[in-house]
């Protein structure tokens, strides 16, 4: 059998004889001209390689799949590329249409909710470090693996995957367990580990494009800071990591630098789980990534147990390859600002709550404020919202109040009571006409924690009587169990609430 990239390009050549050079089509028409059989886990690869080498560019539109084996799926629309345009092969599609096919593909195979699929794919895009933590068995594992392998060619070589699922020990005290150790009899060996070989293969200059993806399973079954020590500072400061100080070593038959930065094609994430066998994980670290919090409602399961079934991710293998690319410039374009029609509320809800946190000693600095900027962006775009349309804000917003400056909260009661008043405050009650230093004044009255009739209780109450809606919903509902844990044991952080 040719490679799958040979036929492809053979039946693309006969497509195009076809139909015309001005045609637009669904990527599966494709294999259709094809005079061999490709199999389907191969198929993404050779597009890929179609889009890089500037054979085909997408549109930035979706249409349904041309073929009767997929009718009904929504698929990404290509054109074939002209002479002035091979720069842009293999660029990025839509955000709105990565979200829309994920979506897509995804529901096919296992339950998910659109809002938590947006906000992991902004939260990826806006830092290429996300936390995802709740409950055991709520599907944190499930969704990180989906978009990995659903966005991720499929490699002809096992040992060559992009993503890599590796459950953290509970006897990790040491960085060696991501990566690695230098042999002390063996001067020439490096013992490498799985975290390592997936870092030094997205290194790669061939692989620069396709985004590989690092994902550590129940993270706080060891004290995080101990292994994850490297990474975290490599995160932050885009220094390169010291492995090792000789001249060559080989780790699983391949060179190990000396030193590794972090490719910006590598995203890692997380999981971790809140019960009584593993350590309370470090406001710290959740403080230097987005966190995301896995919850399950009565709803949810009611409809599982509808009809029961095991989640079937190879069915995802390579579906969405065709976005990588352009997901991996997307990450990494620093150029990206806040939406000029939001700019000012942005920024007038940041100072708000930087203005409640400041008073209890717990305020953010620029590294969230600019995170967070990155995060509106991108939630707007995977919305595909005009710029006259503001809608999407609140939403936008009250994840990035739950995501980014709540997880770093922790401590007593005498130490929180007040914040959380303040807090849920700001993000319980209706504004409505106020001016925004009146309702600074408002939320700090309330942050005295003396008058009932402000504290969380009295604020959800009122929300429940007047049928009305929290400001920020995911926040308040966040804030005021956070609040109950304080006042039932004297003492909360975010991810046990």
């Amino acid at each position: 059998m040719s490679e799958p990239f040979e036929i492809a390009q053979q039946a693309l050549a006969k497509m195009k004889e076809e139909i015309g050079a001005d045609a637009t089509f669904s990527v599966d028409q494709i294999w259709a001209y094809a005079d061999e059989e490709v199999p389907s886990t191969r198929r993404p690869g050779a597009v890929v390689k179609l889009t890089r080498k500037g054979y085909i560019v997408p549109t930035g539109k979706i249409r349904n799949a041309a073929t009767e084996k997929r009718a009904g799926s929504k698929v990404p629309e290509y054109r074939f590329a002209q002479a002035d345009d091979a720069e842009q092969a293999g660029m990025a599609l839509e955000a709105g249409n990565l979200l829309a096919v994920f979506n897509n593909d995804c529901t096919a195979v296992m339950a998910v909710g659109e809002g938590r699929v947006k906000r992991l794919l902004a939260s990826l895009l806006a830092k290429r470090f996300l936390v995802l933590t709740g409950l055991a068995g709520s599907g944190k594992t499930k969704l990180a693996q989906a978009f990995a392998r659903w966005l991720s060619h499929v490699a002809d070589d096992p040992q060559n995957t992009a993503h890599v699922l590796i459950p953290v020990g509970a006897d990790w005290t040491g960085t060696d367990a991501i990566l690695g150790y230098a042999d002390g009899i063996d001067a020439g060996r490096y013992v490498s580990r799985a975290a390592l070989d997936l870092i030094l293969r997205a290194a790669k200059p061939e692989n620069s494009g396709t985004p590989h993806f690092l994902i550590l399973d129940e993270m706080n079954l060891s004290h995080v800071e101990r292994y994850f020590a490297d990474i975290l500072s490599a995160i932050e400061s885009d220094e390169a990591i010291p492995l090792h100080q000789d001249a060559e070593r080989k780790g699983n038959g391949e060179s190990v630098p000396q030193s590794t930065k972090l490719p910006s094609n590598l995203f890692i994430i997380g999981t971790v789980n809140v019960d009584e066998t593993t350590y309370m994980f470090s406001p710290k670290v959740l403080d230097r990534a987005n966190v995301i919090e896995f919850r399950m409602e009565a709803a949810e399961i009611a409809a599982f147990l509808e009809s029961p079934q095991a989640v079937r991710l190879e069915e995802l293998d390579g579906k969405g390859a065709v976005f990588g690319p352009g997901f991996v410039a997307l990450a990494a374009n620093k150029r990206i600002t806040v939406p000029a029609e939001v700019k000012d509320r942005f920024k007038e809800e940041m100072l708000l709550f930087f203005t409640l946190l400041q008073k209890h000693h717990a305020e953010f600095g620029y590294r969230t404020s600019y995170e967070a900027g990155r995060f509106i962006h991108f939630y707007k775009e995977l919305g595909g919202h005009e710029e006259a349309d503001a809608t999407w804000f609140e939403p936008a917003m009250d994840a990035v109040i739950v995501q980014k400056l709540l997880p770093k909260l922790h401590g007593s009661r005498t130490k929180l009571e007040g914040l959380l008043w303040a807090l849920a405050y700001a993000c319980g009650t209706p504004r409505g006409t106020q001016r925004a230093e009146d309702y600074l004044k408002a939320c700090a009255l309330a942050g005295e924690a003396e008058d009932d009739a402000r504290s969380p209780d009295s604020v959800a109450k009122k929300l429940t009587v007047s049928r009305g809606q929290a400001r920020f919903p995911l926040s308040f509902d966040k804030i005021l169990r956070m609040h109950q844990k304080l006042v039932r044991d004297q003492f909360v952080t975010f991810a046990e609430a």
